[in-house]
Parts: structure tokens; sequence; C-alpha cells
């Protein structure tokens, strides 16, 4: 299931080209996410289905591909983190965070399995375990 993941790269203030690739992988060529710069580098919003252990992985693979470096830090936005940064490093999240929702929606909850990884689930857990989502998604594909 997609969930909503921030990624704050560290560096140059204007996005790379490299990470425009990066965010279609991630996205997997959906184009939800949006990002600005902050005065330590460029901080993202994206939709996706990978987490944030991986997205670094992804970014540090793609700075040893082109020798370069692309230091990253990335979580959920539900997720219990904490980081003591000043407020000014992240004076236009609030902005990039608002353009997130309203372009990609604020349920982001919603359930974007497959029709095949769903009956995946009902074999594994079982229908009446499924969440609302997970059912409204079923009876959403089966139509």
């Amino acid at each position: 299931m997609k969930k909503k993941v921030i990624i704050l790269r560290f560096g140059s203030v204007i996005p790379l080209k490299k990470e425009f690739a990066i965010m279609s992988t991630l996205t997997e060529g959906s184009g939800e996410c949006v990002g600005c710069s902050t005065n330590i580098g460029v901080i993202s919003i994206v939709n996706t289905q990978f987490t944030p252990k991986k997205i670094t992985e992804l970014f540090r693979n793609v700075a040893e591909e082109t020798d370069d470096t692309l230091p990253v830090i990335a979580w959920y936005d539900d997720g219990d983190a904490g980081f003591d940064l000043t407020s000014e490093l992240f004076e236009n999240f609030k902005e990039c965070n608002d353009t997130f929702d309203r372009e990609f929606g604020k349920d982001l909850n919603r359930c974007t399995m497959t029709l095949d990884e769903l009956l995946d689930l009902v074999n594994t857990k079982g229908l009446p375990q499924f969440t609302e989502e997970e059912l409204k998604r079923l009876k959403e594909l089966s139509k």
C-alpha cells in the first residue's frame, strides 16, 4: 500500500536530474510527489510503496553509480521521528505539504493493491479481517 513519505536530500538547493529519475521510480510513474528548496537541500513528499529504508538505499545506489553524494533522510509522515533542526530549514514545508495534499488528496490511506494482491490477502488473513479500505478496493476492482 502506498504511504506518504517525506524525503530531505541535503546539498544542492536545486533538484538534481538524477532526483527526477529517483522520484519517477518511487512513484512508479504516477508523479505523486512534490518538492521545494530549503537552505540545506530539497525536501520532497512522495506517495510510494517504497519504505524510507529502501528510499535511502536507492539514493545511496544512485550516488555510488554517479560518483556523487546524495545524503538523505526519509521518514513516514505519520512516523514517530524526531529531529532537532532549526525551523528556518522547513519554512517552506507547510506549503509543500499543503500542495501535496491538494494535488493527491489527504486520504492517503486508500488501498492501492491490485486484485491479485487482494486475493492473496484473502488467502492469508481472510476476508473478515480486511480493513474498510481493502474491502472498498476489492469491490471497486471486481466490477
